[in-house]
């Protein structure tokens, strides 16, 4: 799989060097849905990327990585429609 290492280094600097500066709210970025689903795509990506380094290490059999990936993407779900009040699954919001 291709990473994308540079690429996310370059925008977290940015954000980083923005809100150094950042005098009230002039740093809001406004995302659209669809910008706002591209940064929890990217999040998604990362964090199933450690979950999987994590479930290696316990030696977790198939049936339990395939449980605590599903549990996983429900809590992620839940928490940014708690959050948000968007809901991942209604992929019409993002288009």
């Amino acid at each position: 799989m291709k990473n994308h290492k540079l690429a996310i280094e370059l925008i977290a600097t940015d954000f980083l060097n923005q809100n150094s500066i950042a005098i009230g709210n002039e740093n809001k970025p406004n995302y659209s849905n669809r910008d706002f689903m591209n940064c929890v795509i990217i999040f998604q990506n990362a964090l199933m990327d450690k979950m999987y380094d994590n479930q290696d290490y316990d030696k977790m059999s198939i049936e339990d990585r395939s449980q605590m990936a599903t549990q996983c993407g429900m809590d992620l779900r839940k928490l940014i429609y708690t959050y948000t009040n968007l809901d991942t699954h209604k992929f019409e919001d993002f288009l």
